[in-house]
């Protein structure tokens, strides 16, 4: 008999909470299609936030920083 479970993390950027042009960042997890949301307490202004792939855009120093942290969450959540 197979089972099946579903894993996934998903990093997307709350728009409605918009301060100073900096919007939120959270975390999605679902498992077996039961979902939780972190707050990952950061910021990234709306126009760098590249929604398909759940990262911020560009290459200064700060998106750099952002999209290491997001892959050391994803690798600690994984």
């Amino acid at each position: 008999m197979k089972t099946t479970t579903t894993f996934s993390i998903l990093f997307w950027a709350d728009f409605s909470r918009v301060k100073e042009n900096q919007a939120s960042i959270y975390a999605r997890i679902t498992v077996n299609g039961k979902r939780a949301t972190i707050s990952l307490k950061r910021k990234v202004p709306i126009s760098d936030w590249n929604a398909h792939k759940g990262r911020s855009r560009g290459t200064n120093q700060n998106t750099r920083i952002l999209n290491n942290y997001l892959e050391e969450v994803n690798s600690s959540l994984f």
